[in-house]
């Protein structure tokens, strides 16, 4: 997978080079970060500080983790020029927090094969520039003990973006403006998941998730209380299982 052309420039600057203890020119390739004003109904909400690509699952994701729509039905109009969004919707009814599934499995060879294909070949942008976050909505449950799709088919969208909190939020707009369930599926993600994270989860109704990065004792204790299986310190041939170790199968 080709990184994208307008999310990345080529930049610039001074390298110092302790072998021969001098100054040259040199140039790195750089992620493009932008803001992105987002008026709902009339009135501002939020600046959202983000990479340009996507820009509609991050406001559409945005809105839902808000509590300003349910689905994408609520959504009466949305204009986008990649820096200010006008959105207009539908007056709703607040719902309550999703209930996750708690009979989902998932098998973990099967993720850590959707970990290395996320953090080595789709993740392109981020090899280049070492400034993006990436993740991946992986439809890899088990059903009646086997699954033998193929990887690709498996791996329903792929998201970056130079924020990590942005990358749940365009998955999860992906999801909703495609009317795709996502309560039994599991996301994989090159970063952290903090505390803040976990909450994005739960409102998502997403089961379980497995990051790349350890995560903090405050992000444990929230997938204990929302019941979120977090997988975190993936590495080549392994990870650890933080909480509800249950849906993790051989």
């Amino acid at each position: 997978m080709q990184p994208r052309e307008n999310e990345l420039v080529d930049y610039p600057v001074v390298r110092y080079d302790s072998s021969k203890n001098d100054f040259v020119d040199d140039h790195k390739f750089t992620s493009i970060e932008c803001p992105l004003e987002i008026y709902l109904n009339g009135e501002k909400l939020i600046t959202s500080f983000c990479s340009p690509g996507d820009q509609e699952d991050l406001i559409v994701g945005i809105l839902a983790q808000m509590g300003k729509i349910n689905s994408i039905d609520d959504i009466i109009s949305l204009h986008n020029d990649g820096f200010t969004a006008k959105v207009t919707t539908k007056a709703i009814e607040p719902q309550p927090r999703k209930q996750l599934n708690k009979e989902i499995k998932f098998n973990a060879k099967d993720i850590l094969k959707c970990a290395d294909k996320l953090l080595g070949e789709l993740a392109a942008t981020h090899n280049i520039t070492n400034g993006v976050h990436s993740g991946v909505i992986f439809d890899g449950k088990v059903v009646d003990g086997q699954d033998d799709r193929a990887l690709e088919d498996k791996i329903l969208v792929f998201r970056e973006d130079i924020g990590r909190h942005n990358v749940f939020d365009k998955l999860y707009g992906w999801a909703l403006r495609n009317n795709v369930d996502i309560t039994d599926k599991i996301i994989v993600f090159s970063g952290r998941c903090s505390c803040e994270m976990m909450m994005k989860l739960g409102r998502m109704g997403i089961t379980s998730v497995a990051a790349k990065s350890v995560p903090t004792t405050l992000s444990i204790n929230i997938a204990k209380k929302l019941g979120i299986t977090l997988v975190a310190r993936m590495a080549p041939g392994s990870f650890c299982i933080y909480t509800n170790p249950e849906r993790i199968i051989l």
